[in-house]
């Protein structure tokens, strides 16, 4: 439909989740087999797990990462600021994988959910966090500039501190959905 191109946020919404009707949501390791390519040969998930324990970004004994000594969910802060966390554990898994393959990450954790991506359309979409291309592929007046373009995201995400439980699942994953929508409509 044109609705969401109309440069109307709230039209836009509406537009988006008339044409979807219904989104399926699977269980993770539904995702996992069923979704997701192989892992790499060469990336070994056990030696991995083994160099984010012994340089104390993960803690076997608790279960958790150091960026979340606690629940997320039992956190009193925003959710920017609770998720915050995430680009050091990225950074630390994307080391020790580099470390073991030899090879470079193509892309890098960005969380700046206040800032939306540039975009030819206007575009009010703010992600609370993206996956960005090392290399950018963006073109025309993005292509020079130091701005992220939604031409060189991968992969948005948006956070939630609550498990979906608590009765407002439509609502957490419509706002998910439109967030990603969005940014792939720009």
């Amino acid at each position: 439909m044109q609705s969401y191109r109309t440069g109307n946020l709230s039209l836009e919404k509406q537009a988006v989740l008339r044409d979807l009707d219904h989104v399926a949501v699977v269980p993770l390791d539904y995702f996992n087999t069923a979704v997701l390519p192989p892992l790499h040969p060469r990336i070994n998930i056990g030696e991995i797990e083994s160099r984010l324990t012994n340089s104390r970004v993960l803690s076997m004994k608790s279960g958790r990462w150091a960026a979340f000594p606690r629940d997320p969910e039992k956190e009193a802060s925003h959710e920017d600021t609770v998720f915050g966390g995430l680009c050091l554990v990225f950074d630390a898994i994307v080391q020790a994988a580099q470390g073991i393959t030899g090879t470079a990450s193509k892309l890098s954790f960005v969380q700046k959910p206040a800032t939306p991506p540039m975009s030819e359309r206007t575009n009010t979409s703010r992600p609370d966090a993206y996956l960005l291309l090392v290399n950018k592929k963006s073109v025309g007046k993005y292509a020079k500039r130091s701005v992220h373009c939604w031409d060189d995201i991968a992969v948005s995400f948006e956070f939630k501190k609550c498990d979906g439980r608590s009765g407002n699942e439509r609502i957490d994953v419509s706002h998910t959905l439109l967030s990603n929508f969005m940014g792939l409509t720009s």
